[in-house]
């Protein structure tokens, strides 16, 4: 009997282990610093396992889900058209990793169609205050820090045991509830936590599985082949793109037997130059709109 105990006991220690928490961030923020009195907001996971956590929105993984779903049926039918609209993908699409017990971060970013791994090894300095306040039904105390060329304000929790926080942000001792930049535009927010195996059942049901169970990426489709750089090396290829956001897309269409339809608000195109006049147009309008990065030294 003492024999069974133990290893039951051993069962159910490795079982807890394999669940984790995952933490629900409300983040509202302004993509454009002159529009920062009306800020959008996105609903963001921090999931957080024995080995380490990934920081990324609900709205996009869900969005990106569905997506997969529409191209592998269309492969399973045969049909080339892969015009796939969603109105409700989501504005923040980064992820983060990070590794415990080192904390080292890995930043999942695209430009156009190219996805890039940045590592990070930035040292966060804290400054922690006296100050305290109650989040929700937990003590907080604050601390601030200077990151990425903001100033931000955080509010973290000993009743968490996990040193973690939204985006890169670690390193507290607690976990931290609320974020927030001078600035007023980049806010997080606590918004609940659940076991992480829990949730994820129902993410699941939400989605269903793949055609044929072959995973098939087109174009800027996330999950594909990433490149591994550094900071340096990501502003390098930033400074490139935000010079010649249609780069990728003029090299594709000079390849013989290219044949490519663009719908842009509305307006069909055909001929290249045309559409690569259309496209250079409307991709330098969205770097312009999108002046207030999260991580701005990222993209000077």
């Amino acid at each position: 009997m003492k024999r069974t105990l133990f290893i039951l006991s051993i069962f159910f220690g490795v079982l807890s282990f394999a669940q984790g928490t995952r933490i629900m961030y409300e983040y509202k923020f302004a993509s454009n610093i002159e529009k920062k009195d009306s800020l959008d907001t996105e609903l963001m996971y921090l999931d957080i396992k024995k080995d380490g956590s990934k920081f990324y929105s609900r709205q996009k993984f869900v969005s990106d889900s569905l997506r997969d779903v529409y191209i592998q049926k269309q492969l399973a039918s045969g049909s080339g058209n892969f015009s796939y609209n969603d109105s409700n993908a989501g504005k923040v699409d980064y992820t983060v990793n990070k590794t415990y017990p080192d904390f080292k971060i890995n930043l999942h970013a695209s430009l156009g169609p190219n996805r890039f791994d940045v590592s990070d090894s930035k040292p966060m300095n804290w400054k922690i205050l006296p100050d305290k306040k109650m989040i929700d039904k937990f003590e907080v105390q604050k601390a601030t820090l200077d990151f990425g060329g903001r100033t931000w304000t955080a509010w973290f929790s000993q009743d968490f045991p996990f040193q973690d926080g939204p985006y890169k942000f670690h390193g507290l001792p607690g976990l931290i509830l609320e974020m927030e930049d001078s600035t007023g535009t980049h806010i997080f927010k606590f918004a609940g936590s659940k076991k992480f195996d829990e949730v994820e059942k129902i993410e699941k049901k939400e989605i269903a599985p793949p055609v044929g169970g072959r995973i098939v990426r087109i174009g800027n489709m996330p999950g594909g082949k990433e490149l591994e750089v550094s900071e340096d090396q990501f502003i390098k290829q930033w400074k490139e793109y935000k010079n010649d956001p249609v780069k990728d897309m003029r090299q594709s269409l000079s390849m013989p037997g290219v044949k490519m339809k663009l719908n842009i608000n509305g307006k069909e195109m055909t001929d290249p130059a045309e559409m690569l006049r259309n496209m250079e147009k409307f991709q330098k309008d969205q770097i312009k709109q999108d002046n207030n990065k999260i991580e701005p030294s990222l993209y000077p």
